[in-house]
């Protein structure tokens, strides 16, 4: 059985290779390491499992991996995937620091797609990255994510109050015409992040060339992918992913998962 955990800031989401599918589970932002442990011994405890990490939160993941191994013994092994594990050519000036969520779903994306594609992570930060077609990841841009953005609101001023992002976007699209312009502060507050987060977006990808397919994934990714679509832009499809990271973890040929090269073109390839 093969494994996948997404580390984040905020959240962790599991995802088991099955027999059919991939199932995933959303571990709450607030859950203990007690529920995390629980969940991964649920799905592992019927054979010896192989648990690959993705990780932008190392004392979270360190502390998931000591208790699991106290507990389940040789009968998890845990994998921390880095930057030189992934089949995917990296053309950064730096790409150890590259946050690994941003790689893993530049590359799960690049296989569903193949074709050049932007890859949305809305999370605790907002990632925007341009994928070349043949896995290639060119980098891209990181803004505040909308959780992020609201607290720096209702820190920095004596009225404006810290909201709530979880499910706002399930039941109302708040770009649709409506919705504009908001009539309360709380609409107010959703509507200017999230227009803004949406419009950075649709610059960036007129940046980077306008490719024809955005992916969105990440926490926030539905609020973010409803924002897009609202905005009628006939350029892109929006496609949501909302677990990109730990499927492409759980999916990925354990014999793609070998050591990279440098070439002297700047390329990390395989």
């Amino acid at each position: 059985m093969i494994i996948g955990i997404d580390v984040g800031n905020t959240a962790i989401k599991i995802a088991v290779q099955g027999e059919s599918d991939v199932v995933v589970r959303r571990v709450s932002d607030h859950a203990t390491m007690d529920t995390i442990l629980k969940t991964l011994w649920n799905y592992s405890q019927a054979e010896t499992a192989e648990v690959r990490i993705a990780s932008v939160n190392r004392a979270t993941a360190n502390e998931l991996i000591t208790q699991t191994r106290a507990v389940a013994g040789d009968a998890v092994r845990f994998r921390q995937i880095t930057w030189d594990d992934l089949p995917i050519a990296i053309a950064t000036e730096h790409p150890e620091r590259v946050g690994i969520d941003r790689l893993v779903g530049a590359l799960g994306a690049s296989y569903d797609y193949q074709r050049p594609l932007v890859v949305v992570d809305a999370g605790t930060t907002v990632t925007v990255d341009l994928v070349d077609t043949g896995a290639v990841y060119r980098g891209g841009a990181i803004v505040p994510g909308l959780e992020m953005q609201t607290a720096a609101l209702a820190a920095g001023t004596d009225a404006l109050p810290q909201i709530n992002w979880q499910g706002a976007c399930q039941s109302q699209d708040l770009l649709s015409p409506q919705n504009i312009p908001a009539l309360d502060t709380v609409a107010a507050i959703r509507l200017g992040i999230l227009s803004s987060v949406v419009g950075g977006i649709q610059r960036l990808v007129e940046l980077y060339g306008n490719p024809q397919c955005v992916v969105v994934t990440g926490g926030d990714g539905d609020c973010v992918a409803a924002g897009l679509r609202s905005s009628a832009n006939p350029d892109f499809d929006v496609e949501l992913h909302p677990h990109l990271v730990c499927r492409t973890l759980a999916n990925l040929d354990s014999a793609a998962l070998s050591k990279t090269q440098a070439s002297s073109t700047g390329l990390r390839q395989r």
